[in-house]
């Protein structure tokens, strides 16, 4: 499957981020700075998120 950038929408706080699947780093909500993935060796684990969209 080809890396794509997904649109999230953060747990908390409901703010909606883009992220990028294959994302090798922490990567923190702008709103409230939870967690929203963590890197995982490939396809970045979405744990703070839930997924609206996949972006082309």
């Amino acid at each position: 499957m080809a890396s794509k950038f997904l649109k999230v929408s953060c747990r908390d706080c409901g703010a909606e981020v883009v992220v990028f699947s294959k994302a090798t780093s922490v990567i923190p909500c702008t709103v409230c700075g939870a967690t929203l993935t963590a890197p995982s060796g490939g396809k970045a684990d979405l744990v703070g998120c839930t997924v609206i969209e996949a972006l082309e």
